[in-house]
Order: structure tokens, then sequence, then C-alpha cells
């Protein structure tokens, strides 16, 4: 197994606006749902609403699931699955393209999927892979010691490691499958990591406080 990037063991980590679209309706993809909220890329841009509220673009969530989300797009209702999509079309280079603001400390942290399932996740250009802790790995049903065990170095010092393949990451409307992750044995990392196994097959801008990623073809 390759180790982890030197990042990992201080756990210190760093992480254009889209062309304007003429659409019938804007484009809704349900990216995330954190408990009463749900996490919603309208046109591109990240939205977190709450039932009853409406973005700016005018997408009103009425509705809201553990794995579904009932909207409001231009006048028609519709149930949108996790991961699914509502609304007008955008051409498919802007479809495949994320912009994750920066936050508090410098760190670009963004809700995305792991086989399905939501997670929160902080992006590190300096990870080898996607990486997480063996709690966050249970709590997602990855079955990682099936994996090639291994020792990588985090901030509590050598401790194991179990190297698995994911079935699919996601981040907004970026879908890849087949992504190399590792479980870290321990608390360590916090969050998941978004390392190179994912970013390496994207293309990464910097855009003022923005991270942009746009899916490579």
């Amino acid at each position: 197994m390759r180790p982890l990037s030197p990042l990992i063991a201080p756990l210190i980590l760093i992480g254009t606006g889209l062309a304007s679209v003429v659409s019938a309706a804007p484009l809704v993809e349900l990216q995330a749902v954190l408990g009463q909220s749900a996490v919603l890329h309208v046109d591109g841009m990240q939205r977190t609403l709450r039932v009853g509220q409406t973005s700016p673009e005018g997408v009103r969530l009425l509705a809201l699931s553990a794995a579904s989300a009932r909207l409001q797009v231009e006048g028609r209702v519709q149930d949108v699955p996790l991961g699914g999509r509502a609304g007008g079309a955008l051409p498919p280079a802007q479809v495949a393209a994320v912009r994750i603001p920066r936050g508090d400390g410098g760190m670009f942290l963004t809700p995305g999927i792991i086989n399905g399932q939501s997670v929160e996740f902080l992006v590190d250009t300096g990870a080898t892979t996607v990486a997480m802790n063996d709690a966050t790995a249970r709590a997602l049903g990855i079955e990682y010691r099936a994996g090639s065990r291994g020792l990588v170095e985090t901030a509590s010092g050598i401790t194991e490691a179990y190297a698995v393949t994911l079935r699919e990451v996601g981040v907004g409307s970026i879908r890849l499958p087949n992504v190399q992750a590792v479980v870290i044995r321990g608390a360590q990392p916090s969050r998941a990591l978004l390392g190179m196994s994912f970013l390496s097959r994207t293309q990464i801008e910097h855009a003022q406080d923005m991270l942009v990623l746009r899916r490579k073809y």
C-alpha cells in the first residue's frame, strides 16, 4: 500500500463561475441529505434548503426523506432521488462541473456520496487516495477488512489501514466508479478525505475562494 501524504500526519489540510445558461428551468441535482436539510446543486451553485425554503433560482423544497426530495421547479413538482436531477439541461461540460467554496480555516468542505451514502468530504490534494477512519467505513457499510492490510502514519503514530476499492464516489454532478481508498483504524481522519484517487480524474481550478472540479472525459 502506498502511504498517505505527509500532510495526513498533522492533519493540517488544504483544499470561475459557470457561464450563465438560458434554460426553461434550472437544472437541479440532489447532492446530499444532511439531517433536515437537502444539499442541492442548482445550475452549478450549491444550495442548502430546509423544507419550505426556496432557492434564489426559484427551486422550492416541499418534502424530504433519507434518500429523496420533493422539489417544485418552475411550477412542476418532482420527486428526485439522491444523486438524481430535475429541471432543465446544461451543456455536458457544465453539468460535470462542481464549485466548492472555501470554508473556515481555508479548507474546502463539500457533501458527497460514497457507495450511495451521504458523507462530508474534506478536499485534500496531498492525500494519495480517498481516506476515512474505520468508524466512518462501518457507518457506510464498507467491508474494509476484506481489503489489503498495510500501515500508514497519522497524527497518533503508525496504525494499520486497509486498501479498498469503492464502487462509486461522487461530488455534485461528478460521479466516478471504482475509486481507490484507504480505511484507517482509529479516530483519524475525523472527516473523509477526498484525495487524488478521485481528484486526479478531474480538472482542478482555483477561482477566488472557490475550488472548481470538472470531470475529465
